[in-house]
């Protein structure tokens, strides 16, 4: 005799795998079954433009740092710097007896290498024999304006747009 009919039985296995996993947490995993299930959250009202406006930042703009030339960049600028202006330059002669003259002339310049203003003799002799050694510096400086600067150095303006250059006689002959 047959005590469970077949839709019976599925049932049974049905009610025993449930126990086995755990009612419990069969009957929760479906929302809608579910006691704690979550209640839609009202979203608080939205502020007017413009006061979202205000809050919101501006995305600023990239900022680039400014190129800087390497330690040897720059001594090479300064090498190629004293080379060009010694060729422009014709050392008066200084007299036998005068201590040497080392003149000193700051410069500014545009970004295409021309005078920005005119040179400035930062210490200018007090011997009066050595005014033409000052003098001819300054003729140099003019000599070579517009200072052809090469390419490589172009980016790197802000790091010589105002220089110091020492004419020293001793360097210029050799």
């Amino acid at each position: 005799m047959r005590i469970f009919s077949r839709p019976i039985a599925g049932l049974i296995l049905v009610a025993i795998a449930a126990s086995a996993y755990g009612y419990q947490r069969l009957w929760h995993r479906h929302p809608s079954r579910s006691a704690e299930a979550p209640k839609p959250a009202m979203a608080p009202p939205a502020p007017p433009a413009e006061i979202v406006a205000a809050r919101t930042p501006t995305p600023a703009a990239p900022v680039e740092p400014p190129a800087r030339m390497t330690p040897a960049q720059q001594a090479g600028f300064d090498a190629w710097l004293v080379k060009t202006y010694l060729a422009c330059w014709k050392p008066a002669r200084q007299p036998a007896d005068a201590d040497v003259y080392i003149a000193q002339v700051r410069l500014a310049y545009n970004p295409d290498g021309s005078l920005m203003k005119p040179a400035k003799l930062v210490n200018p002799p007090s011997d009066p024999a050595l005014k033409p050694q000052a003098k001819s510096v300054m003729a140099a400086v003019q000599n070579c304006n517009p200072l052809p600067v090469p390419a490589q150095y172009r980016p790197f303006y802000e790091q010589w747009k105002t220089k110091t250059i020492h004419f020293d006689p001793q360097v210029a002959a050799r």
